[in-house]
């Protein structure tokens, strides 16, 4: 069977290079390549929309028509035509995946700000971004990807790269209906429309997403199998496969009614599976939910003044709550006199007869304020100011079998009775305010005809770190009609998370209140060009160059016998990225793209785990007013281990999409059959070694797609 759909794919690929006259109202075929690059518009780089050609960023922009015609489903699905982005496995496996842009990620990807509309959607206890790998996409009508520091328009956290999901407006969302079937048995059902009443018009979509994960993924060993190898317990659950399942609802709706505008988010997973488990210990039976809400109104000012102005209010609701066996039922560990894990100088002991077990849970709220104001001080002259201030109050609560007040270091047999710290000093977290405020300006100024210059800043204070000013120029060169340079250059934070700074009675880390916030300086030249060959193919490069320090890393400490988190981490990078954009054919589009990047510690060390190569061709062929086929494929190349990972270097993988559409099957409906991993590729993403077979990622899947537009 995987034969005869190998030879298939290959046929169709030769087949595809043949022109068929087509007829289709997409906007991906109906225009000339100079004339969709001309319409595209950005928000995310400079706060308001924009034309990417004016940009003062490095930027990819994916539209909703680009991402269904490729089978995507999710962001992380979007990233994999995005050049220098990479989605690999994080250390911490309940996070199921980490977004690694040009070499920066964080363990929970707390690099990258994800926004949706502008405002940011990020975990309250960690800073990453929620569960952003599986956020479905029947909201968004594009996505913006932003590479390099943010933080002179969005503050902390946009260090490596912003994210700017851009919903539908209740005027252009088309009514419509769908869902898809298929292997490890997946289920999507999603819809979204608009209608008016009065004077209001309201957007609406939904999106409800489930997946047992593929069974194949098996791992021969983990961290409890090298603890039984010593104690001569047989508590692993090894040979096992890792289980990434999950079960995600996502509700956005939209209410535009005179000068008010109202938004509503909703992102519930029920049950995540938590992959290679906490400790890198599997986990078949862990348990992990969350929700996230977030209200948001906004009123325009503008007819009161010049320009435009704009006041906004949103109101955020997080929760999130686990069941973790840290370590498996069976399992022998010693422990010291604290109840914690102690290889140094134990207590005891103790055998846990179901597991090792925490339920940590958190939450919170967090509100936002911001104004506003866009005013144009001449002929293509624009000045952009924002003040905003937010308090976060941030509450943990935790159930466990181990740790102070729960053993005192002489038990010897511990079972799964749980004593609740909530409230104590035991508890994993206490609960927090953080505030903050900030200004934001930028002057974005057409020197002369051929040359824009942008100079912007910002200054954020905080509660509990302090203060940091980030500023960004921007040169834009139009050399040419068909040639344009750009040069960027700027800075970033990356604020602590409340994690880092406050995690205590941990077995993973403890926080550290003395934090400074992570750094990074950034020269992007590229002479960031791009070049119109002519109306139908367009290339473009860029170079850059980044220096980060103080980056936060939990560091052993003998004297609690535990990790510590510290600013002991620095980062330098550099690297290039190619990208090449040609329509040979009326019914033909090819995006194909190559990004390098290098990376080192303090120490000259290859920064580990991060692809030193990332390649991905796709095509799309509209055979004709019926039937559309499309081919990704993203090769990821060139990892390194840590200089004290032993083990063999990490093969290469070339990982294969592809997507047919019967397009009006009857009455509206289109139908398609979708393929992720069409070579069934034994893909692997590194682990930290105690998972000694790293990552499977899944096998061939198999999804039927079906939707009938009204």
């Amino acid at each position: 069977m995987k034969k005869y759909i190998n030879s298939l794919v290959v046929v169709l690929s030769a087949v595809s290079i043949s022109d068929v006259d087509a007829s289709n109202n997409d906007p991906l075929f109906s225009m000339t390549l100079e004339e969709l690059s001309k319409v595209t518009v950005v928000t995310a780089a400079s706060g308001f929309e924009q034309s990417v050609s004016r940009a003062p960023a490095t930027v990819t922009v994916v539209t909703d028509s680009q991402w269904q015609v490729m089978g995507a489903r999710s962001l992380s699905d979007v990233f994999m035509m995005v050049p220098g982005f990479h989605v690999g496995e994080p250390k911490i496996q309940y996070k199921h995946k980490k977004f690694i842009a040009r070499g920066l990620s964080g363990e929970s990807s707390s690099r990258i700000k994800l926004l949706i509309d502008g405002e940011v959607v990020e975990n309250f206890q960690d800073g990453g971004l929620l569960n952003g790998f599986h956020l479905p996409l029947t909201s968004f009508k594009r996505i913006e990807v932003v590479k390099g520091p943010g933080s002179a328009i969005y503050g902390a956290d946009a260090f490596g790269g912003v994210v700017n999901l851009v919903s539908y407006s209740p005027q252009e969302i088309k009514t419509t209906i769908g869902g898809r079937t298929g292997s490890f048995n997946t289920y999507d059902v999603y819809a979204k429309g608009g209608f008016s009443i009065g004077d209001a018009n309201v957007a609406l979509s939904f999106e409800y997403s489930t997946s047992d994960d593929d069974d194949d993924r098996i791992v021969s060993t983990d961290l409890q199998s090298t603890f039984d190898g010593v104690f001569g317990t047989q508590a692993s659950n090894a040979p096992e496969a890792i289980d990434e399942s999950y079960e995600v609802f996502f509700a956005h709706s939209k209410i535009d009614w005179q000068q008010w505008q109202f938004s509503y988010m909703r992102l519930q997973n029920y049950e995540l599976g938590v992959a290679g488990g906490i400790a890198q210990a599997l986990d078949p039976n862990a348990i992990a939910n969350s929700r996230d809400e977030q209200f948001g109104v906004s009123y325009d000012f503008s007819e009161w003044v010049a320009g435009e102005l704009t006041a906004a209010f949103y109101y955020k609701k997080q929760w999130n709550s686990s069941r973790l066996n840290v370590l498996p039922a069976g399992t022998l560990v010693p422990i010291g006199a604290d109840g914690n894990l102690d290889f140094i100088s134990p207590t005891t002991f103790t055998l846990f007869t179901d597991g090792y077990i925490g339920t940590p849970s958190s939450g919170g709220n967090n509100t936002a304020y911001r104004l506003t104001h866009l005013v144009n001080l001449g002929s293509d002259h624009y000045f952009r100011w924002e003040v905003g201030y937010e308090k976060l109050r941030f509450n943990a609560s935790e159930r466990k079998n181990f740790g102070p007040s729960v053993l005192n270091g002489t038990e010897t047999v511990v079972d799964g009775t749980l004593t609740d710290v909530t409230g104590t000093p035991y508890v994993y977290l206490p609960n927090i305010v953080r505030e903050f405020y900030y200004l934001s300006i930028q002057d974005e100024w057409q020197v002369t005809e051929g040359v824009q210059l942008v100079l912007g800043a910002r200054y954020d204070n905080y509660s509990d770190f302090g203060a940091s000013t980030n500023p960004r120029l921007g040169l834009i060169w139009q050399a040419t009609d068909d040639l344009s340079i750009k040069m960027f250059a700027g800075t970033a934070i990356n604020s602590p998370s409340i994690a880092q700074l406050y995690s205590q009675n941990n077995p993973v880390g403890v926080g550290n209140e003395s934090l400074e916030p992570e750094t990074v300086n950034t020269l992007e030249t590229g002479l960031g060009l791009e070049y119109f060959v002519n109306e139908n193919l367009i290339l473009s490069a860029s170079a850059y160059h980044y220096h980060a320090k103080d980056l936060v890393e939990f560091v052993f400490d003998e004297s609690i016998q535990g990790s510590v988190a510290q600013n002991i981490g620095e980062q330098k990078g550099k690297g290039l990225e190619f990208v090449m954009k040609w329509k040979p054919l009326r019914s033909i589009t090819i995006d194909a793209n190559y990004a390098y990047v290098d990376a080192e510690d303090a120490n000259g060390l290859v920064i580990p785990d991060t692809p030193k190569h990332l390649a991905y061709f796709g095509s799309n062929w509209q055979i004709n007013e019926q039937w559309n086929w499309s081919l990704g494929a993203k090769w990821v190349g060139k990892r390194e281990r840590p200089f004290t990972d032993m083990r063999s270097s990490l093969p290469n993988y070339t990982w294969v999409t592809s997507k047919i559409v019967r397009n009006n099957l009857f009455n509206n409906t289109d139908v398609a059959l979708i393929i992720n991993n069409v070579f069934d590729t034994d893909a692997r993403e590194p682990s930290n070694g105690a998972i000694v077979d790293d990552y499977p990622q899944p096998g061939r899947q198999i999804l039927l797609e079906a939707s009938y537009e009204f």
